[in-house]
């Protein structure tokens, strides 16, 4: 039995070994590591041994899953997630619809068959440092490509949101015969819950430097009306102009509530409320967009009275006057920074007058508002 302080990946490897076993890292931390970069979690599968026997020689171990449980287990200082080799038969519908089949006799080819796309289908061996490459993910890596491992890519309908996931975060091309199965995926995602649709694409918004891409691949697979049809309902010319925006704020800032609100720029207020009817969007999300375009439309005629309005409601609102100015050099809008106008309407030496009441104060801080930001824009 081994204690947490001692546990490394070398010694976790050893005491599979010894009993009968082998493990491997596996999935997103092999595909990052081999591009360079720093995976972000470590993801182990153990071949050649029973659950029963993994939870003696690990009994601190955290088991997790309904499905196929997963197990938690601290490695050199750090929470990995451990799985047992299997495979996958699809045997009804949607995500729930497979039969797991899970025992020592299932190779580690056997597990990397059942993954998504080549470049999630390569192993390394905890022990001897031997990469297990079997439908040549390294060589796709080179390429920038995703494919498909197998013509089973489609029984999962949520691997279609996750291969748009990839290309967006990897910026990866997708190959055609990839695109075609995703796109066979239709019917099934339709019934996906929303919450699973949306942890995907908060993923996007989270660590995608080109997110527009994600909305793009679901597109040309003929799955963004079903996925997100309040995306997909913006006609041609104003679909590319939302992408452009939405890329060159993610350019600007990793801060997903910007990412989305921008979208409220080319998306009405009605739209965004039926995208949150279909799928409830983060609170957060949803006010800044809504807010954004709200202040689209204000700002057209961006004069000193439009100015102080708009800058008193962000000041209220979940989108800052500094965010809403990220947002607008981003889409190109037309106005002046706010940040720099709301600091010229602060009036620390002008106390409002002793009789003045109610609203006749409300109306005497607009006008000098409106006084000042006239001034600063006349230079």
């Amino acid at each position: 039995m081994i204690t947490v302080a001692e546990m490394t990946e070398q010694r976790f490897a050893e005491v599979i070994a010894a009993n009968g076993g082998r493990a491997y890292r596996v999935g997103g931390c092999v595909r990052d590591a081999l591009m360079g970069v720093t995976p972000k979690d470590i993801d182990f599968c153990v071949v050649g041994m029973v659950k029963k026997n993994f939870k003696v020689l690990f009994p601190e171990v955290e088991e997790v899953g309904k499905t196929f449980p997963v197990f938690r287990l601290l490695i050199d200082g750090k929470k990995c997630e451990v799985a047992f080799a299997r495979t996958e038969r699809k045997s009804g519908s949607g995500y729930k619809g497979f039969k797991i089949s899970s025992n020592p006799k299932v190779t580690i080819e056997d597990d990397l068959f059942r993954r998504d796309t080549t470049v999630n289908s390569i192993a390394i061996d905890c022990l001897t440092g031997e990469l297990i490459d079997p439908f040549h993910g390294c060589r796709d890596i080179q390429a920038g490509i995703l494919r498909a491992t197998s013509e089973h890519f489609a029984d999962d309908p949520l691997r279609a949101l996750r291969l748009a996931g990839h290309s967006a975060r990897l910026a990866f091309a997708v190959e055609e015969n990839t695109l075609a199965l995703a796109r066979e995926a239709g019917r099934e995602l339709a019934e996906e819950p929303p919450e699973r649709l949306l942890a995907e694409f908060r993923k996007v918004l989270t660590g995608a430097q080109y997110p527009a891409v994600f909305f793009q691949v679901l597109h040309r697979a003929d799955l963004l009306a079903i996925a997100f049809p309040a995306v997909a309902a913006l006609a041609g010319p104003v679909f590319a102009a939302a992408m452009e925006q939405l890329d060159r704020t993610a350019q600007a800032t990793p801060d997903s509530k910007l990412r989305f609100a921008v979208l409220g720029f080319t998306m009405s207020k009605e739209s965004l409320l039926d995208w949150n009817q279909r799928m409830t969007l983060p609170g957060d999300w949803l006010e800044a967009a809504i807010t954004a375009g709200r202040m689209k439309e204000l700002l057209l005629q961006p004069n000193p009275e439009n100015l102080v309005t708009a800058i008193n409601l962000l000041r209220r609102g979940s989108l800052k006057v500094s965010e809403f100015d990220i947002l607008a050099k981003s889409a190109s809008l037309k106005v002046p920074e706010l940040d720099s106008l709301q600091a010229a309407i602060l009036l620390p030496n002008n106390p409002v007058p002793k009789d003045l009441k109610g609203r006749e104060i409300s109306e005497w801080l607009r006008n000098r508002h409106i006084a000042a930001i006239r001034q600063v824009l006349n230079g």
